[in-house]
């Protein structure tokens, strides 16, 4: 009865209907139904039987085949036992349920395609050694669809026949992927591949399957037709690499996703990578990975000449020249396309930065700036609101206390209210403070010292370490043995005359003081100004317990500092190369105390002998008068 059907617990039937004539010709035409069906008989049946899906049926069912067909027989033929083995595909799955044929006959009338889809159009897997698994599943829709639809399998697979199967044993999926490429190389010639340089490039780097896929092959000409950043996605959404000269390698693989969330999602790929086309595709080659960071910037300058510009200028960038390959740059801090507007969130800004400057990092966590973008302050800072976000300079040349004066506008005023020296009251007075010490100095409860910074007058900006060592002819790590003569660690007064005589003799060159924080993390620890300190003393006092340092710039990096003896500073040495930074009482130096006393005694002793004198001849001009 062609309309017989069982219905299925999951849903759907199941077709109960047997065509005798088709079923007397098959392989087991001459068996009775009990054979297979041995639960079922004449007193029994019709017995309703509970088939909760078709799967779970013809699991159950199959076993069945093994009441004729022994678990040892299955095993013989390699590939059959393979699948046997894993369970994966059942009996019927592949052979049918009763419409059976031989196989000897069926490999006759089967062509080649259609043997070989028996099996894999189901749903069977390989397990590599590497724990890896590979789907074994053919699509055959897929493959009519294809360049090579008119291709029998064994045109590609040409090791494989009716008659014989082999089975490969590759060690994980990279290997397996190599193996297929040289399939494609039958026909896809190396001189031919030679035609594209940009594709033959590419297929030294990775095999053809990764972007051509495994038999739904597409002809170039579609893929041509399809919208721009979809054609270049075509290649780059998958793990593809581009190999250096030195032998590094960079994943030029893209994700649509961090295009569509990025806030170039409505760009081209050709507005930012304006050499390439659907028509043409150069074939770039760089040194190193960190050349190819170099150079992206000028990809970023079709657009952002003023972050470039402003960047080119920064530490971050000389470190880059240098060869420190953990300094940023435009890819390290904004990566390749998932480009976002990290100033809207204040904490991602931060965090950003954070990365290479941990420690930086935590301090800032115990600031009052940190609670205010807790709080949700629109105005509290972040790092690029005192470093800047491009054109980042070494702190002891970065002027931060500006970046102060930006949000704290009235701060001039607030600090003339205590800041002055009587009876003179002006902001001038205030701006002599802000230019000899860091707003970290006071506004933060950590140890302090003195810097003084080797400055070259003539070009308006402090010495690096390779201009020192060019004026002693040495190499720049051989400085230090030019300004700490004896190796103890510490600079002496004599040492420093002696150094800055050396290099005053080829520059004009000088020492700017300042008073900062000793651990320049600790400059991120920002108190509220409640626990400022307003107390002179605290600098002025002679007993004042700072540190004294020399730094010296260093190109791409941070300052080299040796330590010095407070007696340097208190030195009559120190006057001629100590500008503009003089703190009274903490910077005494005797010999302007004893000058300034002597130009005292000798300003009170002219007026006072100049009335001694008047007193002792009033006299005799009183006589002259009377003509006596």
């Amino acid at each position: 009865m062609k309309t017989l059907q069982k219905a299925l617990d999951s849903g759907g039937s199941l077709s109960l209907y047997i065509d005798g004539n088709k079923f007397e010709k098959s392989v087991h035409g001459a068996m009775d139904c009990s054979s297979c069906h041995p639960d079922i008989t004449l007193k029994n049946h019709p017995k309703p039987k509970k088939i909760t899906d078709r799967k779970v049926y013809i699991k159950e069912f199959s076993k069945n085949c093994l009441n004729c067909h022994p678990q040892d027989s299955l095993m013989k033929p390699k590939v059959h036992g393979e699948v046997v083995k894993k369970g994966e595909v059942f009996c019927s799955e592949c052979h049918g349920s009763h419409y059976i044929t031989s196989m000897k006959d069926w490999k006759k009338k089967a062509s080649f395609s259609e043997y070989c889809l028996t099996c894999h159009q189901s749903n069977i897997t390989k397990t590599l050694p590497s724990k890896e698994k590979i789907s074994l599943k053919v699509n055959e829709s897929e493959i009519k669809k294809s360049v090579h639809a008119k291709f029998q399998c064994l045109v590609c697979h040409d090791d494989f026949s009716k008659v014989n199967h082999p089975i490969y044993n590759y060690k994980d999926k990279n290997q397996y992927r190599k193996e297929m490429t040289r399939i494609c190389t039958k026909c896809h010639t190396d001189k031919e591949l030679q035609k594209n340089p940009a594709h033959y490039a590419l297929t030294k780097t990775t095999s053809c399957i990764e972007c051509h896929g495994y038999h739904g092959v597409k002809p170039t000409k579609v893929a041509k037709t399809l919208p721009e950043n979809q054609y270049c996605l075509n290649c780059h959404s998958r793990p593809i690499s581009m190999k250096m000269k030195n032998g590094e390698t960079l994943s030029v693989q893209v994700k649509e996703t961090d295009i569509l969330n990025s806030v170039h999602k409505k760009l081209k790929c050709t507005e930012c990578h304006k050499e390439f086309s659907t028509t043409q595709h150069p074939v770039r080659s760089f040194e190193s990975v960190a050349n190819y960071r170099a150079k992206a910037k000028d990809v970023c300058n079709n657009c952002h000449q003023d972050a470039v510009k402003k960047y080119d200028i920064s530490i971050h960038a000389e470190a880059l020249k240098k060869g420190n390959q953990q300094s940023p740059d435009c890819l390290k801090c904004h990566d390749y396309h998932k480009v976002v507007l990290i100033t809207k969130d204040k904490s991602a800004s931060s965090e950003l930065c954070v990365k290479c400057h941990n420690e930086s990092g935590r301090a800032f966590k115990e600031s009052v700036h940190q609670k205010a973008i807790s709080d949700g302050k629109q105005n509290a800072p972040t790092c690029a609101s005192c470093h800047n976000s491009h054109d980042v300079l070494a702190a002891n040349i970065a002027q931060l206390g500006n970046s102060c004066v930006k949000c704290h506008k009235d701060v001039k005023t607030s600090h003339n209210k205590w800041l002055w020296n009587p009876p003179v009251k002006l902001t001038t007075f205030v701006d002599a403070h802000f230019n000899s010490a860091s707003c970290a100095a006071c506004h933060t409860t950590v140890n302090k010292a003195i810097y003084l910074t080797l400055f070259d007058r003539a070009k308006k900006k402090p010495l690096t370490e390779s201009e020192v060592a060019k004026i002693f002819g040495v190499d720049p790590k051989e400085v230090k043995g030019k300004i700490d003569y004896n190796n103890d660690g510490k600079i002496q007064e004599q040492e420093l005359w002696q150094f800055m005589s050396s290099v005053k003799a080829k520059a004009k060159a000088n020492l700017s003081g300042r008073i900062d924080v000793i651990n320049s993390n600790d400059a991120h620890k920002i108190e509220p100004k409640s626990k400022a300190i307003k107390d002179c003393a605290a600098c002025h006092d002679p007993s004042a317990s700072f540190a004294a340092k020399i730094e010296i710039n260093r190109e791409g990096g941070k300052a080299v500092k040796f330590d010095l003896e407070r007696s340097a500073i208190n030195s009559a040495y120190a006057i001629p190369n100590i500008k503009d930074f003089y703190v009274l009482g903490l910077t005494k130096i005797k010999i302007l105390d004893i000058l300034f006393f002597i130009a005292l005694l000798g300003g009170v002793a002219v007026p006072v002998g100049h009335l001694t004198l008047r007193i002792l001849t009033a006299p005799i001009r009183r006589k002259r008068r009377e003509g006596k």
